[in-house]
């Protein structure tokens, strides 16, 4: 069970509406709590590195989709 970071709760609310209006429905704290990605609604438990998975802390977005959305990174050169 993934932790998400910490942020205002401001910023958490807009978040959740955000996250509820796009990929799966799901909010983020709750994808990220279950381990599910909140854009694609797959399981988000593989990582690359330390930073992908903090990434998923914040954003709730799986490996992939964070490659999709950033792209794959320098190590894909």
């Amino acid at each position: 069970m993934a932790k998400p970071a910490s942020k205002d709760p401001k910023i958490v609310s807009i978040l959740e509406v955000l996250s509820k209006k796009a990929g799966t429905g799901a909010g983020r704290l709750a994808s990220i709590t279950n381990n599910v990605c909140v854009l694609c609604g797959k399981p988000a438990l593989t990582f690359k590195d330390s930073i992908s998975k903090k990434e998923f802390a914040i954003s709730g977005a799986c490996q992939k989709c964070q490659d999709f959305t950033f792209g794959p990174g320098p190590e894909a050169a």
